[in-house]
C-alpha cells in the first residue's frame, strides 16, 4: 500500500510540472522554425560524434551534412509566417484538463484491466535468469542485415541514386558480401561517370570477391581509375600487387617504394604497404630497403639512396647486383637446408632471372620439406613445366605434381589449366574438356581468363 501511495505522490507532482505552464499566460510562441533548427543543430553534432567514433567515413560525413544544411535552409522563417501565431481560446484549459483528469482515468482503466495488482514482487535476480536474452551482437547483425536489404529495395526505385549505391557497395562488403558489392559498385561507377576513386574502390572490391587475386576486370579497372587520377593510391598498390602475382617482383617492389616515398607517416594503408614491400624483398633475395619507417626491422642492407643509386646503374650493373644477391641467399641456403621460406624466394628469384632450372630446383627443395603443401606443390608443378623447352608438352613430372595438387585442391585453377593442358595434346578431349569446364566455372564470366579457357575448349577436337 505505501508504494502505492508514493507512486500517486510522485504522479501528482509531475501532473502539477506539466499542467503548470498551461495555465500560465503567455506571449508569442517560439516559431516552429526555431525547433527546426535546434533539431538540426543537434543532427550536426551527431554527425561528428559519428566521425569522431569511426562509424562513418568522410564521404558520407559531406553527404549528410550537405542534406542537414539544406533543411536548414529550407526550415528559416518568413516574415508573416503562421508560426509566429499566438495561443488563444480554450486550448491550454482543455490541455490541461486532459492531462490531470482523462490520462489518469485512462491509465487506471487499462491497469485494472490488463494488470495484476496482487502478484507479490520478484527478485531481480531471479527476474535476469528468466528473462527472454538481449538482442547481442546476432540481433544487431540482423539489424544490419535488414538495414542494407532496406537499401536495396529503395534503390530499385532509385536506381539513379549514386550515393546511395555506393553506401549499399560498403554495406555488402562490410558484410563480406563482395560479389553484390561488386554489382552495386559497378553501378555507382557508371553513374558517377567512372570517378577515379569509385572506380578504384569497385576494382578494389573485385580483390576481395576473387580471395585477394588481382583479376584482369580488377586490373583494367585499377588502371582506368590511374589514368584520370595518378595519384590514386589503391590503383598504385594493387597494380603493383599484380606484378608481384605475376612472379615479376621487382617491378611490384619498384611501385610499392615509388608509394612508399610519398605515404603520409600515418597513412591508415602503410601497415600494409610496408608489409607488401618486405614481402617483395624477401622474394628476391635482398634485404627490405630502409624506409625509414617507425617499425621497420629490416637487417643491414641497402637504405633508400643507395636503392635510388641503384636505379641509376645500367641494366648489367642491375642484373650483377640482383646475381650477386641471389648467390648469396643460394650459399645460405646450402648452410641452413630446413629454410622453407628461403628455397622458396630463392626459386621465385631465379624465376625472375630466367633461370628456369634452378628455379625448378628450388621449388623441389621447397616441395620435400612440404609435401602436402598446395601452394609450394603449385610452385613446383609451375618450375617444372617453365623449365621444359617452348613449345614442348607438359613434363610427365610436372603433370604428376599437378595431379598430387589436384587431389588436395579440387578447385586449384592452376592445376584445372595445366592438365587439362596435356590432356588435350595426348589427344584426350573429353577429359580436357571436363577439366576446363571445371575451371570455367571458377572464372569470372566475361573476364579475360574466362574467354581464353572458353576458347580452348571451342578448340578441341572430339
Amino acid at each position: 500500500m505505501v508504494l502505492f501511495v508514493i507512486f500517486g505522490l510522485m504522479t501528482v507532482i509531475a501532473l502539477a510540472l506539466l499542467v503548470a505552464p498551461l495555465l500560465r499566460r503567455h506571449g508569442a510562441l517560439a516559431a516552429r522554425a526555431d525547433y527546426d533548427m535546434e533539431i538540426y543543430r543537434d543532427q550536426l553534432n551527431e554527425l561528428e560524434h559519428d566521425v569522431a567514433r569511426g562509424l562513418i567515413g568522410p564521404e558520407e560525413k559531406a553527404t549528410g551534412r550537405t542534406e542537414i544544411e539544406r533543411r536548414m535552409l529550407n526550415a528559416a522563417p518568413v516574415d508573416g509566417s503562421p508560426d509566429d501565431a499566438k495561443p488563444t481560446g480554450q486550448g491550454p484549459l482543455i490541455a490541461a484538463f486532459a492531462i490531470t483528469v482523462l490520462v489518469p482515468l485512462a491509465a487506471g482503466s487499462i491497469y485494472l484491466g490488463l494488470g495484476t495488482p496482487g502478484l507479490e514482487d520478484q527478485p531481480f535476480a531471479e527476474r535476469s535468469q528468466e528473462s527472454p536474452a538481449m538482442p547481442g551482437a546476432d540481433g544487431e547483425d540482423m539489424d544490419i542485415e535488414a538495414m542494407v536489404a532496406g537499401l536495396a529495395q529503395r534503390l530499385e526505385s532509385e536506381p539513379d541514386d549514386l550515393d546511395g549505391w555506393v553506401m549499399l557497395g560498403r554495406s555488402y562488403g562490410a558484410l563480406a558480401r563482395y560479389d553484390q558489392a561488386v554489382a552495386a559498385l559497378e553501378n555507382a561507377a557508371r553513374l558517377s561517370g567512372f570517378e577515379p576513386d569509385i572506380t578504384a574502390m569497385l576494382a578494389e572490391h573485385r580483390v576481395f570477391a576473387a580471395d585477394g587475386l588481382v583479376t584482369p576486370a580488377a586490373r583494367r579497372d585499377f588502371e582506368a581509375a590511374l589514368a584520370k587520377d595518378p595519384a590514386q593510391v589503391a590503383a598504385r598498390f594493387y597494380l603493383a600487387m599484380a606484378r608481384a602475382q605475376a612472379g615479376d617482383f621487382q617491378t611490384a617492389l619498384d611501385g610499392w617504394l615509388a608509394l612508399a616515398r610519398v605515404t603520409p607517416a600515418d597513412a591508415p594503408w602503410l601497415p600494409a604497404l610496408r608489409e607488401q614491400i618486405d614481402l617483395a624483398a624477401r622474394n628476391l633475395g635482398i634485404p627490405t630497403p630502409d624506409l625509414g619507417l617507425a617499425e621497420a626491422t629490416a637487417a643491414p642492407g641497402p637504405s633508400a639512396e643507395d636503392m635510388a643509386a641503384a636505379q641509376d646503374m645500367t641494366s648489367d650493373e642491375q642484373a650483377a647486383m640482383i646475381e650477386s644477391m641471389v648467390a648469396r641467399l643460394a650459399a645460405r641456403l646450402e648452410d641452413e637446408p630446413d629454410d622453407l621460406d628461403g628455397w622458396r624466394r630463392l626459386g621465385q628469384a631465379y624465376g625472375v632471372l630466367g633461370e628456369n632450372d634452378q628455379a625448378r630446383d628450388a621449388f623441389e627443395r621447397a616441395a620435400a620439406l612440404t609435401p602436402n603443401d598446395p601452394d609450394v606443390l603449385a610452385q613446383y608443378a609451375e618450375a617444372i613445366a617453365q623449365a621444359s623447352p617452348p613449345g614442348a608438352p607438359v613434363p610427365v613430372d610436372a603433370v604428376a605434381v599437378f595431379r598430387r595438387l589436384l587431389a588436395l585442391d579440387r578447385d586449384s585453377p592452376v592445376a584445372l589449366w595445366h592438365l587439362g593442358l596435356a590432356a588435350s595434346q595426348n589427344g584426350h578431349a573429353a577429359e580436357a574438356r571436363e577439366l576446363w569446364g571445371r575451371l570455367l566455372i571458377l572464372l569470372p564470366p566475361g573476364s579475360a581468363d574466362f574467354e581464353a579457357v572458353q576458347g580452348a575448349i571451342d578448340g578441341l577436337e572430339d
